[in-house]
């Protein structure tokens, strides 16, 4: 266990033993004694029973070694890789119809949007990539076929897990879909 921990001192605390001054020493023996008296320091805090008690003997710790203590900063969500995320203000702006499919939902969800198909194209694998008449492109994710044609109605639903189910107005069956922008 003290092993572990010295070994957790030396990569990690690098930082602490500058606060402490253990880099400044010239002195191999004298280095390495300060690094154990880290490494008892925080052994120290890792005997403390009760949570609270071994947070603020590590905050005290910090403080000692130079290093104030700063709050986490707060958790962000992931940007979807393939698509840039649109503006902010743009957003704002957009009614619920623009905004449908974008990876960040608003406040004002809808579950469906209807709209004529203006123009299809496709991948070297058959699957397509539409846009609709309102501008919004989604492309077909599913590896079956599903035929559609420019000036068809469609209309595409929220599904499980975030995902969205295309279907061609009087024909059966759907086809999972991805929004592209």
């Amino acid at each position: 266990m003290r092993a572990t921990l010295l070994l957790l001192t030396l990569i990690s605390g690098g930082t602490y033993a500058a606060g402490f001054g253990c880099t400044n020493e010239t002195d191999q023996r004298a280095r390495l004694a300060c690094y154990d008296q880290l490494a008892e320091a925080i052994a120290q805090c890792a005997g403390q029973n009760d949570q609270l008690d071994r947070l603020l003997c590590y905050d005290q710790f910090s403080e000692v070694a130079g290093r104030p203590v700063s709050p986490a900063p707060a958790p962000q969500t992931a940007a979807p890789a393939k698509a840039p995320a649109p503006a902010p203000a743009a957003v704002a702006n957009a009614s619920p119809e623009a905004a449908f499919g974008l990876a960040e939902p608003r406040a004002e969800t809808i579950e469906t949007i209807t709209s004529p198909i203006a123009k299809i194209s496709k991948d070297p694998y058959g699957q397509w990539t539409i846009t609709l008449a309102n501008g919004q492109r989604w492309r077909q994710t599913e590896s079956r076929s599903y035929k559609v044609k420019s000036g068809q109605l469609v209309t595409i639903e929220r599904a499980a897990l975030g995902s969205f189910l295309l279907s061609v107005e009087g024909r059966g069956g759907t086809t999972r879909v991805k929004r592209v922008d």
